[in-house]
C-alpha cells in the first residue's frame, strides 16, 4: 500500500507502540497503514476547518412569481462530515489494535499497570 511521507511517519509511530508492548504482527501492516491514512486525512480536514470554518454559504435562485428569489442558506462544510466519518474509523481501529484505553483494560484482563504515580498525565 502507498503511503505519503507523512502517513508514513504515522504508521511507524504506531508501529512502535506496538512493538513497545510486545504485540508488533505482520498480520497488523494493512490496518496499521489503513490507521495512517485516516490519520493523516484528519490532521489535512482539521486544516481546512480551521482555514475555512465549519460553515459554508450555499445559495439557490428560482424564480417566484416571475421574480427571481434567491435564497442563502448556511451548512456544514462537506469535510465536516469527512472529518467526522475519519475520526469515528479512526477510533475503531485503535481499538481493533488493542490501543485505547478500554481495549488495553480488555487485553491485560482488566489490570492496570502498577506503576503508582508514574502515569505519564499526572501533573
Amino acid at each position: 500500500m502507498h503511503l505519503s511521507d507523512l502517513a508514513q511517519l504515522l504508521f511507524r509511530e504506531t508501529a512502535a507502540i506496538l512493538e513497545q508492548q510486545g504485540r508488533a504482527d505482520i498480520a497488523f501492516i494493512q490496518l496499521v497503514a489503513i490507521l495512517a491514512q485516516r490519520q493523516e486525512q484528519i490532521q489535512r480536514w482539521q486544516a481546512v476547518l480551521e482555514m475555512s470554518g465549519d460553515t459554508c454559504e450555499s445559495s439557490t435562485v428560482r424564480k417566484v412569481d416571475g421574480q427571481q428569489v434567491v435564497t442563502t442558506m448556511l451548512r456544514a462544510r462537506p469535510e465536516v462530515a469527512m472529518l467526522s466519518d475519519a475520526l469515528r474509523q479512526t477510533q475503531s481501529l485503535l481499538g481493533e489494535l488493542g490501543l485505547t484505553p478500554s481495549a488495553f483494560l480488555r487485553l491485560t484482563g482488566g489490570k492496570k499497570d502498577d506503576g503508582a504515580g508514574s502515569d505519564e498525565f499526572d501533573f
